[in-house]
């Protein structure tokens, strides 16, 4: 360690070195003006006119007492500037310091600057010379004036960044004169940069400059520097470090190692070029393209790649340019470069990423106007926008959730943004996950790198539709659909047909927000619109990339489905508009900067200067969609995207990357990369962003519903438990009006439009609903061929009711558009009338209307009428009571679809399949006494009816039930403990089982009033001799009894224990059978091993068919063991696959039987 005081140059007193310096500086002046003055006051020549020699005179004494000024000037400069005769007291600096809205300290540079003074000795002298080289490259040759300096000074006419050499930024540290005019500042600095200049060596300037300057994250000095960054001291710095280190002085935030631009950036699509071997040099890439960073970086991949150097790079080259070293040096240090690392970083910075974009903001804000280390030195007060308590609140979210969204989905990064959208002031700021995580781009503010926000961009799709006429109410089909080549795939891989553009953005489905991109006007129109909202980037770089591609890029529909990469902010700031009715204004970040002072430096005008880019009335569509939980598909998105207490607006988005590829067109695995929520109240808009800072992908279920609502969630709900002056729900502006539409069309409902599909919407005043709706028919069809009803076809078959005219919006503007509709829709009808009940799952919500008349000629055999016969009760004979078996007798053309029972008109049965003469009971207001009427109609497939009628007498019910053990079927014997599994069989031919009672011994074991008469029951009774019955008992009280003697205990045989199933099997049907009829009941039977083992955790019987969409679940379990029997029929003819499938723990499925059939 060691000072300047000892050094022999500065042993003598300050006071004589000041006289003598006067002495020198005043006979230098004196000799200067005589030599002025010789050229200027020489005698005039003799025919110079009288007028001229009066000029002559006056310009001499101008000269004179200008010059006498200046010596005065400097006179008055050299006895006020600080004494130079301890150059380690000519600096003095003032911590500047980052603070939140409420004075909270965020982060502060050390108000003792942190520095350790070494020797010039102990500084490495290629330190020294890489400080030179890039610093001050003639600082060795040149005097005290540096000519071409000044002179490039007075060319870029007095901005920053003049002759700044060595000598006069020490000066500059020493003089503080910030405040000062700046061309008095500048004289200042080169009488002192003189003085220092005559006072010291070259070496000696370097010493103390290396030991003053600062290097960022507060180090002070070469020594600090060294210890902060390296973790030895500077005596031991290599090459490589020393280029390293003397890149930072000029701008130590912007070049931090621990910050964004460690290493070189080119554009994405330089890489795409580098790899196409289109770019082979550095040099060829265009300067906009590259952000220089402090260490250079490889473009490309494999073996096609290209090495862009960074600052320490250009050192190394300025090194060898001005020969410092060998280029055998440069090569070895680069070497070095490459596997460099830094030590940890050692700040403790409150919300570090919101602090390093705001230092970085203030050294920008201040670059033009401003001398170098203004942020570190200057003593600035910065009080930013920040609320620490909200930033406490969605720091401690993030790191609740980190373990789980790593886990689960793979997620090692994520950021979140909130924003006051009526100040557009930034509350809370969380970069990323970890800023300590160095392994997984920890320090990478993810918050401004752009992403694609997948479905979150829907909303302004929509927003530039509503201004183009369309809204909330306007019908878009989800159905498969071409556009051009492609053909667009909902998240799901499901279609939902028929839905309005509400529901569309709503549950976020891809086709009609593609449709909806064309409606819009295209690609420009939304673009612009994004960007006057507050997102420019996706504009900017549309515009990048035509340029580069010579007008060949565009994002295409894509754009709908989130491609464009928008930064974090810039999606809170524009849904922001949103939130604030339209308004667009410039994020808040820096409220206020003052300096030392206490002067004002800049100051941010709060609230900002809007600028109404969206109608008020626009906008508040969108955030009553995006708040509307009847739009959304599920109860889980309803409750994330809903903070209690207030209305809500939020939209996911998730984008994926394509993993493996089959073919240029066709992604064969896709996994989500961006996972997205971005949301807002009235009170706070919020976006979070899940991922990877690598752009690797995450898991296959890591989209923005299940990694990011939980975070943003549990922020809102934290936050609006902290803010004050909450409001509740959303301003309507005025001009809105909500009247009732069809949920059919987006018209005017009408007697034909159900209930059901009414409901009111959000419509300008001046473009409401004006026509009937257009999509609803009142017609009289024929239900057997679904076709108009006509004369030709009976009058029992037509009925009358409402149906759905299907049409694509502008049909004849997008015909691909309308094609997709009426093939959905025909596949539809296909389900709709294959089950009159069920429909058999199809979602249109209305059979379409026919358009051809009914012809019998569709339908032979319908002609043929029903026959039908009671057989039991007779005319005039007796039924029993209180129930009774009618029989009947029929024959038909065709086959029976129901048949219907009446007793003394009133309805008692109906049987829809075989057998058609079940048991019925008689009704309560039906007496026993008296006669009685029984009334038959049976309806054929045809509609066709018949109705027999037989008048009768009831007669008490003496006959007794029969029951029989199936299952076991005789005595046995089985040990205490044991599992019995107990089947029973009843029937009552001439009335109806009431139950069925299971006993064994005096105990009561379970009773059964319908079929299966069956249980399992655990053997709990002391070892003995029991007898095991089944009483069936029917509607008259009639029993009868069936039993068997069991025996419990070890003095019997025991049961025989049942083969172990060692894998699941289909036993039937058997593999023989490949053909059944249409309504065939088919047994499907499987044996299983126990499912809730660790070899199998799920079962399934699934039934596939080619005309219908989705399987058919016949059995579905996750625990149990033994024989399961389903029975399937057809309804439909076509081709049917059963399939046997198990799940394991690991979730991979395995197939263990298969049956293909053919209904016909």
């Amino acid at each position: 360690m060691s000072d300047f005081h000892s050094h022999s140059l500065l042993d003598e007193s300050p006071s004589r070195n000041r006289r003598r310096g006067v002495r020198i500086a005043v006979s230098n002046a004196i000799r200067s003006i005589t030599g002025i003055l010789r050229g200027v006051l020489r005698r005039p020549h003799s025919n110079y006119s009288r007028s001229g020699r009066k000029i002559k005179r006056l310009i001499k004494k101008l000269i004179i007492w200008f010059v006498l000024f200046l010596i005065l000037y400097l006179l008055f400069l050299w006895f006020t500037l600080p004494n130079v005769s301890d150059p380690t007291s000519l600096i003095a600096s003032q911590s500047s310091v980052i603070t939140d809205r409420e004075g909270v300290e965020l982060y502060r540079l050390f108000s003792e600057e942190d520095r350790t003074y070494v020797s010039g000795d102990q500084i490495p002298q290629h330190m020294k010379l890489a400080s030179v080289s890039i610093e001050d490259e003639r600082f060795y040759t040149r005097g005290c004036l540096d000519i071409r300096a000044i002179g490039r000074a007075v060319f870029l006419l007095g901005k920053a960044g003049g002759g700044s050499t060595i000598t006069r930024q020490l000066a500059r540290n020493a003089l503080n004169l910030r405040d000062e005019n700046r061309y008095q500042r500048k004289i200042k600095e080169l009488v002192l940069g003189c003085q220092l200049e005559r006072q010291l060596s070259k070496e000696e300037l370097l010493e103390l400059y290396l030991n003053w300057i600062p290097f960022g994250e507060n180090a002070y000095g070469i020594e600090q520097a060294s210890q902060v960054y390296f973790g030895i001291s500077a005596k031991d710095l290599s090459l490589a470090q020393s280029a390293v280190l003397a890149a930072l002085p000029q701008r130590p935030s912007y070049f931090s190692p621990y910050g964004k631009h460690l290493h070189t950036e080119v554009a994405d699509d330089i890489h795409q070029k580098v790899i196409d071997k289109i770019i082979t040099k550095a040099s060829q890439i265009p300067d906009e393209k590259i952000t220089i960073g402090l260490l250079g970086s490889l473009v490309g991949t494999g073996s096609t790649t290209l090495y862009i150097g960074g600052r320490s790079d250009q050192i190394l080259q300025n090194m060898e340019n001005q020969e410092f070293i060998q280029e055998q040096d440069k090569l070895q240090a680069l070497t070095e470069i490459e596997e460099m690392e830094f030590q940890p970083s050692r700040e403790n910075i409150r919300a570090p990423h919101f602090v390093i974009w705001v230092k970085e903001e203030v050294e920008n804000m201040f670059e033009d106007t401003a001398e170098e280390g203004l942020f570190e030195q200057g003593g600035l007060t910065i009080e930013t926008t920040l609320d620490w308590e909200l930033q406490q609140a969605a720091e401690e979210v993030v790191a609740f959730h980190r373990e789980d969204i790593l886990t689960r989905f793979g997620a090692y990064n994520m950021a979140l943004v909130s924003m006051d959208p009526g100040t557009r002031e930034v509350l809370a700021y969380v970069g990323n996950m970890d800023y300590s995580d160095k392994e997984h781009g920890g320090k990478i503010d993810m918050a401004i790198a752009p992403r694609q926000p997948g479905s979150s961009f829907k909303p302004f799709i929509y927003a530039a539709a509503f201004q183009q006429g369309y809204g909330p109410a306007t019908v878009i089909y989800d159905v498969r659909t071409k556009i051009g080549d492609d053909e667009p795939q909902n998240f799901d891989g499901q279609f939902r047909g028929l839905i309005s553009m509400r529901q569309a953005l709503g549950a976020s489905r891809n086709i009609p927000a593609a449709k909806t991109f064309f409606l819009a006007g295209g690609e420009d129109v939304i673009l612009n619109l994004v960007s006057e909202m507050g997102a420019p980037t996706p504009s900017a770089r549309q515009k990048e990339l035509d340029k580069e591609r010579e007008g060949g890029f565009d994002y295409g529909w894509p754009l709908a489905l989130g491609a464009a990469e928008t930064p974090l902010t810039e999606m809170v700031q524009a849904y922001g508009t949103f939130a604030s009715g339209g308004e667009a204004a410039p994020a808040v970040y820096i409220r206020k900067v003052t300096d030392k002072k206490g002067n004002i430096l800049y100051e941010s005008e709060i609230p900002p200067k809007t600028n109404t880019v969206l109608d008020p009335r626009i906008a508040y569509q969108i955030t009553s969609v995006l708040s509307d939980e009847w739009a959304r598909p599920e109860e889980y998105w309803k409750s994330q995207l809903t903070i209690p207490g207030y209305q809500t607006a939020a939209k996911t988005g998730t984008s994926n990357k394509c993993l493996e590829w089959k073919d240029e067109n066709t992604c064969l695995l896709r996994k989500p990369d961006n996972a997205w929520l971005i949301g807002y109240t009235p009170n706070l808009v919020s976006g979070v962003w899940v991922g990877n800072a690598d752009s690797s992908s995450m898991y296959e279920k890591g989209g923005g519903l299940n990694t990011a609502s939980p975070i943003w969630r549990d922020y809102m709900m934290r936050a609006h438990r902290l803010i004050e002056n909450k409001t509740d729900v959303f301003t309507v502006p005025e001009g809105i009006v909500k009247p009732q539409v069809s949920l059919l069309s987006g018209e005017l409902p009408t007697e034909c439009t159900p209930v059901h599909l009414r409901r009111a919407d959000v419509f300008l005043e001046e473009s409401p609903p004006t026509k009937s709706d257009p999509s609803c028919l009142n017609l009289t069809v024929d239900k057997v061929t679904h076709l108009l009803a006509s004369d030709e076809c009976p009058a029992e078959a037509q009925e009358e009711g409402s149906f759905l005219a299907a049409h694509s919006i502008l049909p004849l503007r997008w015909p691909s558009w309308e094609e997709g509709v009426q093939k959905w829709v025909k596949e539809q009808m296909n389900l709709w009338y294959s089950d009159p009940e069920t429909h058999s799952g199809a979602i249109i919500p209305l059979p379409v209307a026919p358009t051809e008349k009914c012809d019998p000629a569709l339908t032979p055999g319908r002609g043929e009428r029903p026959e039908l016969k009671i057989t039991y009760p007779k005319e005039g004979g007796i039924a029993s009571y209180p129930a009774f078996h009618p029989k009947i007798e029929y024959s038909v053309g065709s086959s029976v679809r129901e048949v219907n029972y009446k007793v003394d008109g009133k309805p008692v049965a109906q049987a829809l399949s075989t057998p058609f003469d079940p048991a019925m009971r008689v009704p309560r207001s039906v007496q026993e006494s008296g006669v009685h009427t029984l009334s038959v109609t049976l309806i054929d497939e045809y509609y066709n009816e018949v109705t027999k009628s037989v008048s009768f007498r009831f007669d008490e019910d003496k006959s007794n039930p029969t029951i029989r053990l199936i299952k076991p079927n005789g005595d046995i014997s089985i040990k205490s403990e044991s599992e019995i599994e107990i089947i029973a069989e009843a029937n009552d031919p001439d009335g109806a089982i009431k139950y069925v009672q299971f006993y064994l011994g005096d105990t009561l074991l379970s009773t059964k009033p319908k079929e299966p008469y069956s249980l399992t029951y655990t053997i709990g009774l002391p070892d003995g001799v029991y007898t095991l019955r089944a009483v069936a008992e029917d509607l008259a009280k009639n029993k009868a009894e069936y039993s068997i003697k069991v025996t419990i205990g070890a003095g019997g045989p025991s049961l025989p224990i049942p083969p172990s199933i060692p894998e699941p099997t289909m036993t039937s049907p058997p593999a023989s059978i490949r053909e059944a009829g249409i309504n065939e009941v088919i047994d499907v039977k499987i044996n299983t091993p126990e499912i809730s083992d660790s070899e199998f955790s799920s079962l399934q019987i699934l039934v596939e068919s080619e005309v219908t969409s989705g399987n058919e679940v016949l059995l579905d379990i996750n625990n149990g063991e033994g024989t399961y029997v389903r029975q399937w029929k057809a309804k439909r003819p076509g081709n049917y696959v059963i399939r046997l499938v198990t799940e394991d723990r690991r979730g991979e499925l395995q197939e263990w039987g298969v049956r293909e059939i053919e209904v016909y």
